[in-house]
């Protein structure tokens, strides 16, 4: 392929790319003002590459760069605390069902909506007899506990990860 036809073909790539881009983001450039928004908008409309390309090379800044870490980092560190606390509050609920504590799984169960269904020491103890069918793999036993539960969505074991129909693990 000579020169021409590869330049002519990275153009198209190019803007077929930032016009995708201004889709997903519906003429919204994260970061840039209304001015520059609309001289993005006009230079992509105009199928202008040069005028693209000098909009985006002005937003190529360390200060830019800089933001976009801090972003990233307060995201992550945001991220890491929901599901590790998630976690831990899942291992606790889990840990009282497997203990057979019903006053324990009451406290780590307070904020779910379970709470509602198992709202009695008699409830709770299919709940651990739920448990243990899954455990052993008795899906015929898990579907009949959890309909008397109340809880047709954990009527058995997502092939991929070991968890219920709803993604909660029983």
């Amino acid at each position: 392929m000579n020169r021409k036809k590869l330049f002519g073909v990275l153009a198209i790539v190019i803007v077929v790319a930032s016009i995708a881009t201004v889709s997903a983001y519906q003429g919204k450039f994260p970061g840039m003002d209304t001015a520059g928004r609309g001289e993005m908008l006009n230079a992509i409309q105009a199928k202008d590459f040069n005028a693209w390309k000098d909009l985006m090379s002005a937003r190529l800044t360390e200060e830019n760069f800089n933001k976009l870490v801090e972003r990233h980092a307060a995201m992550s560190e945001k991220r890491g605390s929901i599901s590790s606390g998630r976690g831990a509050f899942n291992e606790q609920i889990i840990q009282a069902i497997e203990n057979g504590d019903y006053e324990a799984w009451k406290e780590a169960a307070v904020n779910t909506p379970m709470i509602t269904k198992i709202d009695n020491e008699d409830k709770f103890n299919i709940l651990v007899q739920l448990h243990q069918a899954k455990q052993d793999g008795d899906y015929a036993k898990v579907k009949e506990l959890s309909e008397q539960l109340g809880l047709p969505g954990v009527s058995g074991k997502n092939k991929m990860s070991g968890y219920s129909g709803r993604g909660r693990r029983i």
